[in-house]
């Protein structure tokens, strides 16, 4: 009757355990979150365990739809030259792995039969899993699509200028950030124009305002 507790202490552990890791390295908090979804599932709490793996399924979902993602919002040849010439950026991609790797376990360790088979003894209502699944690959895949199109738009193609004025056709260019801001009758504009080639990598700012009528 009690089979599904050992399931949510493990669970737990592991959630309590990067909390603590959170705390210690000083970051932003998001990991005290989990430390106190942990001590609910120390606690036996099948509604924490409910609500973890809702979370769980979304952020799997987003995340993986995001990491499918990035490799499209960049050209190939830019992606090839920063695993070549940026090799830090390996551990961001670790991380995010690690990360897809935890979510999908959490998923499936708290969707075990005795946890839910314990959820029905107790007279919970079963949830299913495909909406935060849609729910978080549908804002992700919302996201980048919008993403994509403010990088593709008249704007960038501003940015690209100016960063090839300053560098010359020596680079190939790529947008990789840009942001508006409205400010009374003016537009500012700000973005970050990558510049590469086979030995280099350059990040260019670039910025200018607009008229409300278009000129700058």
């Amino acid at each position: 009757m009690d089979a599904h507790i050992p399931i949510l202490k493990r669970a737990g552990m592991v959630l309590v355990v990067l909390g603590t890791c959170d705390l210690l390295a000083l970051r932003s908090g998001v990991f005290l979150l989990s430390a106190a979804a942990g001590i609910g599932l120390l606690c036996g709490s099948l509604h924490v365990a409910s609500m973890v793996r809702w979370i769980a399924a979304f952020g799997l979902c987003a995340l993986g739809v995001m990491m499918l993602a990035w490799p499209l919002m960049q050209p190939v040849d830019l992606t090839l030259a920063q695993l070549k010439l940026q090799p830090r950026i390996l551990p961001s991609l670790l991380t995010s792995a690690t990360w897809l790797v935890l979510l999908h376990w959490l998923y499936r360790t708290l969707g075990a039969p005795a946890v839910l088979a314990a959820r029905n003894a107790a007279g919970h209502k079963p949830r299913h899993m495909g909406l935060p699944a849609a729910s978080g690959a549908g804002l992700a895949a919302l996201l980048c699509a919008m993403a994509a199109l403010l990088l593709h738009g008249e704007a960038a193609e501003r940015a690209l200028l100016a960063a090839e004025r300053q560098f010359g056709p020596d680079y190939r260019y790529h947008v990789a950030a840009l942001k508006v801001s409205n400010s009374g009758n003016s537009k500012q504009v700000e973005g970050l124009v990558t510049a590469w080639n086979a030995s280099e990598i350059r990040h260019i700012p670039v910025a200018w305002q607009e008229e409300a009528s278009g000129g700058q």
